[in-house]
């Protein structure tokens, strides 16, 4: 499952990716980001849906980027890890392309991932959301006889290939969708879009500053969301890519937008699992830093981290 460290030492990473320093670590000095911290929770049941089922067609390699490894462990278990640190949040559907069943199976086991169910995906992107949607209904069913398991007030939908979220943004996130039946995290683009003719000319531009991307994480009332992909066409099964445009369409359900942090970039390219890593390796030398101050033990190893994240410096050049 590891990457292709050959392929990748033609590609950069990107100036403009954020060296930012996600919360996949124990300690919460690593997981900051630019919201104001403090201790969160809240009073309603919140799931989440990770579609996972792309093929790493943009990144040219033969693994899929979800499942490229980093410092021994697959990108997925990182954002599963992310959401699974966030106590109020019960339970994680992670769904991917039938013939990784198997292989996702087995990352749950290895990395003792206990909030999570995997389910086989679709054809495309929303038919392997909808299919997530629909496990979190049927779970009630299926675990009846053990215990009882509450279908989810507010679920979340958020990109595999996102490790960098941090509990902060999901509680806005999480509470906006409660109380506004749908929220979905945006950010400022970075470049002018503009439409073009069927020749190749110019026709025209959208003036920016009205205008934003629409990133992940999504949080949807689970009705709203339920009840959207029940209505929704099949052309919007085929190409559509947003969520929150079928909760607008088909439920008439307006998206809180909440703007993200610059932490919730995608890996998509080649040159993104390269700046992945290297965001990984910096927050875990930061986390080793934290426990130096306590006893002879700890202080002995924060230095053996330390030494074990300096032998990865050259990971990318071999």
């Amino acid at each position: 499952m590891d990457v292709n460290h050959t392929d990748m030492q033609s590609d950069s990473c990107d100036p403009d990716r954020p060296a930012a320093h996600p919360g996949i670590f124990p300690t919460r000095e690593a997981g900051k980001s630019d919201l104001q911290p403090a201790e969160r929770s809240v009073d309603f049941p919140v799931s989440v849906v990770l579609p996972a089922g792309g093929t790493g067609e943009r990144t040219g390699l033969q693994t899929p980027k979800q499942f490229c490894s980093f410092m021994g462990r697959p990108l997925i278990s990182y954002t599963i890890q992310a959401f699974e640190r966030v106590s109020w949040i019960q339970s994680i559907v992670v769904v991917v392309a039938k013939e990784n069943m198997e292989l996702m199976t087995d990352i749950v086991q290895r990395f003792r991932h206990g909030k999570v169910r995997v389910v086989p995906g679709g054809s495309t992107r929303h038919r392997s959301i909808c299919n997530g949607v629909l496990a979190l209904g049927s779970e009630e069913e299926e675990e009846e006889e053990e215990e009882e398991v509450v279908r989810p007030k507010v679920v979340i939908i958020h990109d595999a290939v996102r490790p960098f979220v941090d509990e902060d943004f999901l509680y806005l996130i999480a509470t906006a969708a409660k109380e506004h039946g749908a929220a979905g995290a945006v950010r400022p683009l970075v470049s002018t879009v503009i439409a073009g003719t069927p020749e190749g000319f110019l026709d025209h531009s959208l003036e920016r500053a009205k205008y934003r991307a629409s990133e992940m994480p999504q949080g949807f009332t689970y009705d709203v969301i339920h009840r959207a992909y029940r209505r929704c066409s099949e052309s919007d099964f085929e190409f559509g890519t947003e969520c929150l445009h079928l909760a607008l369409q088909y439920c008439g359900t307006n998206a809180k937008l909440v703007q993200g942090p610059p932490t919730l970039w995608k890996v998509t390219y080649k040159r993104d699992l390269a700046a992945a890593e290297s965001i990984i390796k910096d927050a875990l030398s930061r986390s080793a830093c934290v426990v130096t101050g306590g006893s002879a033990s700890a202080a002995a190893l924060a230095g053996a981290l330390r030494e074990a994240v300096g032998a990865l410096g050259t990971w990318f050049g071999h």
